[in-house]
């Protein structure tokens, strides 16, 4: 048995083994077929391990070899047949993320070894990694088709919330009325309204384009990224792209911030610093109305780039940083000034921007909690593990490459900005779910470390790079395909469609219920479900701009008292003749709940003062929306009643 097969067995069977392990002890209360099948799996894999080294030149005589059509076959059976397992089937293996993790472990070995028997075969950690990494492109893809459906109803919390915002944009064209622009996440909603802008009305269309955004997107910023730092490497283009928009995915980098990246990555040239100062400036325009702490991102990321790319040599420490500092100010100038700018346009009330700055933290995200398991400090310590697992063995060879000390603290300087930002607003009520508010960290890190560990980068001197032992190195590179591809089956994904046809019914008795409504004074003020507004599926509502479900919870998070208290006034004086709304549990639930503080703050300042004015009559949608009225109107409540089935 070769030396390299050998060290692929073993760390295939010792990673199955440790995920088996971890499996068992994380299910031990709940002991299943699916925990007795691990269980009987522990000693196989375990005698394995133990037998691979008497297996040493005793194997040659036993190989089998396949053609490669074949062994590409096979391992595309493998891969699509658990694909469809994690999608479609339910029982506790598949229901739990090591478990699924254990079962791509699986798929990918035995891909690993079919490949290893062909005529000419390759090496067997790379065709490991490559099927890990092929089998989490297609995990990500499969787990957005449960978001292509046609039903009319919100997929999700703040789906709905989403393309009504979108629709602001061309407001006057589609509800006949001016309405404020969003609030928050302009940017994202700007790239939404396309369809809009070709006057397409259908919800599929545009759940189609939103996952577009999201591929698309994606794999453009790491095409760009994977460009750069994969050049004569060992991967192919194509897998490092791969592996690359699996790393994003991690936070996720939502697709309009990718937006600043990509600009800058397709503008930025070392030696000219007024072309990327344009691209720059660019990014930065759009920055400014997408999120604060992405404000200083494309200035800085234009000067990451310069760092890494460009030696000091001969010249004065200020001369050198000028580009930098040039980059940085102007570029944070112009995000500045398209925020103020949007502001002023967007005929909202200018203290309504920026909420999250007045809004509590929830110190105990840090560490696992029943909101992120992980917890934020462990997630993206893991997340940086095999990155810094290489450098340190770099650094451990001397074989880091040389950099004046002037660049290491601005690159050093860089992270640790973007590191602490992302987990202060990590710790902000509303956040702290997943890595997404550490995105810009995400990109810097990839940026930076990727350029350091592939060579991307240029030194103050020649330098000849050792290579790092092979058997540290692979180790390294079986985990940063690993640990992308655990946050990826961290989601589950199981598909489930809603029947359309018992949908377009509780619309219709919606519809009915709202018609019967429309000689009563007042207003019909949606919370949630906007969209059916905006595609047109309810007739004869005119949109209330106020009091939408995501700026609501944002307000009730916030604590925005003047906000709340002009909401407030206008349930007590029954301004609003109904209210659509999704749920109507009064229940506090605490932090011992996933975003049991978010609840509790929905609940406290937006459910129960509404509830002293309001009462629930009907609902659709398997209870998913509600129907709420003023208080006292009991023939009205009679009438609405008689429209159940």
């Amino acid at each position: 048995m070769e030396t390299r097969t050998k060290s692929f067995l073993n760390q295939f069977l010792a990673v199955s083994l440790g995920l088996a392990v971890i499996f068992l002890l994380e299910n031990r209360a709940e002991r299943g077929r699916s925990y007795w099948a691990v269980a009987a799996l522990v000693p196989v894999l375990a005698l394995g391990v133990l037998l691979i080294k008497r297996l040493v030149g005793k194997t040659e005589k036993l190989k089998l070899t396949i053609p490669r059509w074949l062994a590409y076959g096979l391992s595309a059976l493998l891969q699509l047949g658990l694909l469809a397992i994690l999608l479609t089937q339910d029982f506790q293996l598949v229901n739990s993320s090591v478990g699924r993790l254990l079962l791509a472990v699986l798929a990918a070995g035995g891909a690993a070894l079919l490949f290893l028997a062909e005529k000419n075969p390759r090496s067997p950690q790379r065709s490991f990694i490559t099927a890990l990494l092929v089998f989490g492109a297609l995990y990500r893809v499969g787990a957005f088709l449960p978001e292509l459906q046609p039903g009319p109803f919100a997929l999700g919390w703040s789906e709905g919330s989403r393309f009504y915002n979108a629709s602001l944009f061309l407001s006057e064209r589609i509800y006949g009325q001016k309405l404020p622009l969003p609030v928050l996440h302009p940017s994202r909603y700007l790239l939404q309204t396309f369809p809009f802008l070709l006057g397409i009305k259908s919800i599929l269309a545009h759940r189609i384009w939103q996952v577009l955004l999201w591929l698309g997107m994606s794999a453009w910023g790491a095409y760009l990224f994977a460009r750069r730092l994969g050049k004569g490497k060992e991967f192919p283009l194509w897998l490092l792209t791969i592996w690359t928009a699996l790393f994003f995915f991690q936070g996720a980098v939502y697709y309009h911030l990718m937006v600043c990246v990509i600009l800058v990555l397709l503008g930025y040239r070392k030696d000219k610093i007024w072309r990327t100062l344009f691209f720059v400036i660019l990014a930065s325009l759009w920055a400014g109305i997408s999120r604060v702490n992405w404000m200083p991102l494309p200035g800085l990321l234009a000067g990451a780039l310069y760092l890494l790319d460009q030696p000091i040599g001969r010249k004065k420490w200020l001369e050198y940083l000028a580009p930098v500092m040039l980059w940085a100010v102007l570029g944070f100038g112009s995000a500045w000034l398209a925020q103020q700018g949007y502001i002023r346009l967007s005929g909202e009330d200018p203290a309504l921007f920026n909420s999250a700055f007045s809004s509590a933290l929830i110190w105990n995200r840090l560490l696992p909690n029943p909101t992120f398991g992980l917890g934020i400090l462990p997630a993206i310590l893991l997340v940086c593990l095999p990155g810094m697992g290489m450098l340190l063995q770099l650094a451990k060879a001397k074989q880091l490459p040389t950099l004046h000390w002037l660049r290491w603290l601005g690159l050093a300087g860089i992270l640790s900005v973007f590191f602490l930002g992302g987990v202060l607003v990590s710790l902000k009520i509303g956040g702290g779910g997943d890595l997404h508010n550490l995105d810009g960290f995400l990109v810097f890190w990839m940026l930076i470390a990727g350029s350091l560990l592939s060579g991307a980068c240029t030194q103050e001197e020649t330098q000849k790079v050792a290579k790092q032992a092979e058997s540290s190195a692979s180790f390294w590179l079986l985990l940063a395909a690993l640990v992308p591809l655990y946050f990826m089956l961290s989601h589950t994904a199981a598909w489930g469609f809603a029947p359309v046809d018992s949908q377009r019914t509780e619309l219709a008795r919606m519809q009915a219920a709202l018609d019967l409504l429309k000689d009563q004074p007042g207003e019909i003020l949606f919370i949630s479900e906007r969209q059916l507004l905006s595609f047109d599926e309810i007739q004869g509502v005119r949109v209330v701009p106020e009091y939408e479900k995501v700026f609501l919870m944002e307000m009730a998070m916030g604590d925005n008292q003047p906000y709340l208290q002009a909401f407030y006034e206008d349930l007590t004086g029954q301004r609003f003749k109904a209210i659509i709304t999704d749920t109507i549990s009064t229940r506090i639930q605490g932090d011992s709940k996933s975003f049991g503080v978010e609840n509790d703050a929905w609940v406290q300042k937006v459910l129960e003062p509404m509830l002293l004015q309001y009462e629930p009559v009907l609902s659709w949608n398997n209870a998913s929306v509600h129907l709420l009225i003023p208080l006292g109107q009991d023939a009205l409540k009679q009438e609405l009643l008689s429209l159940q089935p």
